[in-house]
């Protein structure tokens, strides 16, 4: 039976230039072209999992202002249930990102209204949780709002899975309610203290993390992923495509991740579904305007084949 999915965390308006190469400290560069998209990490990852079929609650907060309006716009156009989006008289958050021309990025986030969430921003009514399937984090918000969340979704018996992006500290009692933990390299060696430069490395990281938090993925872009779900723990390859740009791949695959999840598919199938919609992302400019829809991803010329083949697959791994 599918459940819904709350989804909490940042809203953004990520304001992009594409550059020749990343600007250096104190060289100014002139930009190629300049865009505005809708993100945040909570955002994203919850108009990835809204558009890949699931129902979708997002808690968060924007601003009175332009940018708010559009970053709610977009989420209620892909599905989302924005009854819980706060609005105050903070203004909106914003990203500003520079994207080189093999789709690396880097970003400053000014979080704005995301940092005002707090544990009132939750909801008060029973039927709502009863409805819920999986609870989805990152670090871009309060901690104390996090917890509250987390705890919360502990009480209802509800499932935790923490995106702890960006990399920053957390209290160890989290370890109690984190069910679900997803990394990248950075956020792992935040976490582990190993420093990831190959597979092995990645893998002794893994083993690291298992012992808080027995499901951890660890996400390692053009080398793929790496997970664990207890006594299953594998490498997955990536798919060679075209990259015009990484910007909010990793929310892509947290998204797909949480609505296979709540579809009932095991976590094994899951990770790898998500793998697939996430590098069909990098494909296009922009986070929520690359994600993609089930069907959308079966056309697709280069992971279409695969997507099909995993969906017929019997995989009867454990969760």
């Amino acid at each position: 039976m599918t459940s819904e999915l709350i989804v909490a965390g940042a809203a953004n308006l990520d304001r992009m230039m594409y550059v020749e190469k990343i600007p250096e400290q104190g060289e100014t560069i002139l930009a190629q072209k300049y865009e505005e998209h809708p993100g945040g990490k909570g955002a994203n990852q919850a108009v990835a999992a809204s558009l890949w079929g699931m129902k979708v609650n997002f808690i968060g907060r924007t601003g009175d202002d332009e940018p708010g309006r559009v970053l709610k716009s977009s989420l209620k156009n892909a599905g989302v249930n924005t009854r819980y989006l706060v609005q105050g008289s903070t203004p909106s958050g914003i990203a500003l990102d520079f994207i080189d021309p093999e789709g690396h990025y880097q970003a400053a986030v000014m979080a704005g209204a995301n940092s005002d969430l707090n544990s009132s921003d939750l909801p008060e009514d029973s039927l709502f949780w009863e409805s819920i399937g999986l609870t989805v984090m990152q670090l871009e918000c309060p901690h104390s709002f996090n917890e509250a969340l987390g705890l919360k979704s502990k009480e209802q018996g509800i499932p935790v899975l923490l995106n702890a992006a960006p990399a920053y500290p957390f209290p160890n009692s989290w370890w109690n309610w984190i069910e679900i933990l997803v990394v990248n390299e950075v956020e792992a060696c935040s976490l582990s203290g190993v420093k990831i430069n190959n597979i092995k490395d990645a893998f002794s990281c893994l083993k690291i993390l298992q012992q808080r938090c027995r499901k951890t993925v660890i996400t390692l872009g053009e080398k793929g992923l790496v997970f664990g779900t207890g006594s299953i723990v594998k490498h997955i390859a990536a798919n060679p495509v075209n990259t015009v740009s990484t910007l909010g791949a990793g929310d892509a695959f947290v998204g797909v991740m949480a609505s296979e999840i709540c579809k009932g598919k095991d976590l094994t199938k899951s990770i790898f579904l998500a793998s697939l919609a996430a590098t069909a992302t990098v494909t296009s400019t922009g986070a929520q305007s690359s994600y993609l829809k089930p069907l959308q991803l079966k056309k697709h010329p280069v992971l279409g084949e695969l997507y099909i083949s995993a969906l017929n697959s019997t995989t009867n791994s454990t969760s």
